[in-house]
């Protein structure tokens, strides 16, 4: 029987999280793990079967960060705008965690867009605050999904920055666009 372990399986948990969420994922092994927790790598080892399953734990902490975010109530726009306000705002305050969740191999193999976990949130919000159902929404929802991802690793890359203004027009042209009705392009 091991010893008992001076580190909690939290301890663990919220230093490979705050490696992850700092460092990115590639910054999260046994070594970096046990320096932050000044320790050796034994108790990781101890209270986890390996470094996978730190690494799953610390993938449901970040969605679950990212589900606070998504459902952050705002006063200055719609519940539906929020949403995508928030995701942006997410890839922009939580870079690391974004990329883990988004933009990584732990996202490989993985349809993020029909197999998001916060989907049926966002149908939700459609029907209760636009009014919006069925295939209609989920139409809106992709699309609205791809247009926001895009700005959102563009802010998560550097590759782009928009200011909050800029970010809420396109949001709303598109929005507009995909409920209009009309076909724009043929």
């Amino acid at each position: 029987m091991p010893p008992k372990a001076k580190i909690s399986r939290q301890q663990i948990s919220d230093a490979a999280f705050f490696i992850v969420r700092e460092g990115g994922e590639d910054a999260l092994t046994a070594k970096s793990l046990a320096a932050k927790l000044h320790c050796s790598t034994q108790p990781i080892f101890w209270l986890f079967e390996g470094m996978e399953e730190v690494r799953k734990e610390v993938y449901g902490r970040a969605l679950e960060t990212f589900a606070q975010y998504l459902r952050e109530k705002r006063e200055d726009v719609s519940a539906y705008k929020a949403i995508g306000l928030n995701y942006i705002r997410f890839a922009s305050e939580e870079t690391q965690l974004f990329k883990l969740l988004f933009m990584s191999k732990s996202a490989e193999g993985k349809d993020i867009l029909s197999a998001h976990e916060e989907m049926q949130f966002v149908l939700g919000v459609l029907a209760d605050s636009e009014k919006i159902t069925g295939q209609k929404a989920k139409d809106i929802y992709e699309e609205m999904w791809l247009f926001s991802h895009g700005i959102a690793t563009m802010i998560a890359t550097g590759t782009a920055k928009f200011s909050f203004e800029k970010i809420c027009s396109m949001l709303s042209d598109v929005y507009k666009g995909l409920t209009s009705g009309k076909e724009i392009l043929e």
